[in-house]
């Protein structure tokens, strides 16, 4: 089962990546550096029985796997890249190839894996060499594009500015009357290596040694620091620099490239292109808003269960990819679904899905803080009693004098605790009716989680805002006067007496509620 990973994941992912470290720098450096809050970074495990298969990493447009066993899972990277097309697919050769089957119009290539052994073949030191700042992110980016073998490496502008920012490695060029002619980086750094990337030199200025030169100031600077340089190269040893300045060869390193017809493309004309090729691809009313066409497909795939209650959506740039839009085309119509209800955002984290294309499907009431979370209900705590009902639920609930009731504070608990409440007030009869044995915790949870709620045929409901109280300030463990939103509702039978009275209270920004009668 491939599942997306947590923070809680980490010790775990690192020890299996460790297993071949070398292998898996970028996937260490890039968990260690990005963790699993960022936009752009999304790691999964493929675990067997507390086993792991197999770890997929999509990193902008570049994605990575490592499969120990050279296990891939076939079926989850169809699923995967039904909606996300890696510009770069990178790994072991042999994992690598398999991928190939998906993927099958990506360009094969593999390179030979070097690891540094050997500090006294390291070339002399040149004074043009400096570390780029973002000031050179621009240029950099430029030169890149320029050099055919590396263009597909760095498709994203971002990403580079993003390392040199963040200080996630250095870039280290050499510049000419203004324009850089040599280039290196340090691309992935973990525990015991770092990985070095980018390395050329302007067609016009080879010949000179820059290349090495700058390699060679890397290394330096990486064995200072206590790691070992490692790099890929597709040249044999008998003409590679690196072979020259001390790396030697110790596996091979395969890629798969996405054709060069089929880039991203990252500047605003073309994202303007893009929006034109959609008018074109998605006829439209004159005078519509661009927006609507994607809005319209956006609805129909969430309705239709495409993406399902809870999932997180692709990214905004996937996103754009898929339906053939400018993100600021995407951006609107996400932002109308998000105000109808269909979707909703969580900082740090990305864009969920909220509606349940199974409720077509479901009774017409239903239990609102299990169905209608933001989050995951991992607990339900219940404290009930058995007594005598306040004067109002008793005349709510049409009951005669000493009929007794369960009365329940069910506390509904999700991913960082407590996240709603419920207050259930259900004469005994109706238990009995049912045959719930009240003394059975288990069933008795049911029944007031789901069970309750299959009995109704109608319901009447009232909706506050209020501050929190004395009666739910314990329970949510929240300060007393915070907002909290308040429904009270009565459930009727088949013979349209009431049978059940229950109030709900809703944390902030923790549920979104989708009413149906």
């Amino acid at each position: 089962m491939v599942r997306e990973c947590t923070g809680k994941d980490k010790e775990q992912l690192l020890a299996y990546l460790k297993e071949e470290a070398v292998y898996n720098t970028f996937l260490l450096a890039d968990i260690e550096d990005f963790g699993f809050e960022e936009p752009f970074q999304t790691v999964y495990m493929d675990e067997e029985q507390g086993e792991i298969k197999g770890i997929y990493l999509c990193f902008y447009q570049n994605f990575l796997l490592y499969c120990r066993e050279n296990e891939v899972n076939i079926s989850f990277l169809e699923q995967l890249f039904s909606g996300y097309i890696p510009d770069v697919v990178m790994g072991k050769t042999q994992t690598v190839q398999i991928v190939q089957r998906i993927l099958t119009e990506h360009v094969l290539e593999s390179r030979d894996l070097y690891l540094f052994a050997d500090e006294a073949c390291l070339e002399k030191e040149n004074p043009e060499i400096r570390a780029a700042g973002m000031e050179d992110v621009d240029d950099i980016f430029a030169f890149l594009q320029s050099i055919d073998e590396l263009r597909h490496l760095y498709t994203s502008k971002q990403m580079i500015a993003d390392r040199i920012e963040k200080n996630c490695g250095v870039h280290y060029i050499i510049r000419r009357d203004g324009k850089i002619i040599a280039h290196a980086n340090s691309a992935a750094q973990c525990e015991a290596t770092t990985m070095i990337g980018g390395v050329s030199t302007a067609p016009k200025e080879r010949g000179q040694g820059l290349g090495g030169q700058v390699v060679s100031r890397l290394c330096r600077d990486i064995l200072a620091k206590g790691k070992t340089p490692c790099l890929f190269s597709i040249r044999g040893e008998e003409h590679n620099l690196y072979h020259r300045i001390g790396f030697q060869k110790i596996g091979e390193w395969g890629t798969l490239t996405k054709p060069a017809d089929g880039c991203r493309q990252e500047n605003v004309e073309k994202e303007q292109e893009k929006d034109s090729e959609t008018e074109k691809a998605v006829p439209r009313k004159q005078g519509m808003p661009s927006y609507i066409p994607i809005y319209n497909q956006l609805y129909e795939d969430i309705v239709n269960g495409v993406y399902e209650k809870g999932s997180l959506l692709p990214s905004e740039h996937l996103l754009a990819e898929k339906y053939h839009v400018s993100r600021n085309t995407l951006r609107q119509a996400l932002t109308i679904l998000n105000q109808d209800g269909y979707i909703y955002k969580k900082q740090g984290k990305g864009t969920f899905v909220s509606y349940d294309s199974a409720k077509k499907q479901k009774d017409k009431i239903y239990n609102f803080l299990s169905e209608d979370a933001l989050e995951k209900i991992t607990d339900i705590h219940a404290d009930h009693n058995i007594g005598l009902p306040t004067k109002i639920a008793q005349i709510k609930l049409h009951l005669a004098d000493g009929e007794e009731v369960l009365a329940s504070n069910n506390v509904y608990v999700g991913e960082n605790g407590p996240i709603g409440q419920s207050f259930l007030q259900i004469p005994l009869n109706v238990l009995a009716e049912n045959q719930i044995d009240t003394k059975n915790e288990e069933q008795l949870l049911e029944f007031m989680n789901k069970g309750v709620y299959r009995l109704a045929t109608g319901s009447e409901m009232s909706v506050q805002l209020m501050e929190a109280d004395e009666q739910v300030v314990p329970f949510l463990g929240i300060e007393p006067g915070t907002p909290l939103l308040h429904f009270e509702q009565l459930l009727f039978d088949k013979k349209q007496k009431p049978y059940a009275r229950i109030k709900y209270y809703f944390c902030s920004g923790k549920y979104q509620i989708q009413c149906r009668w």
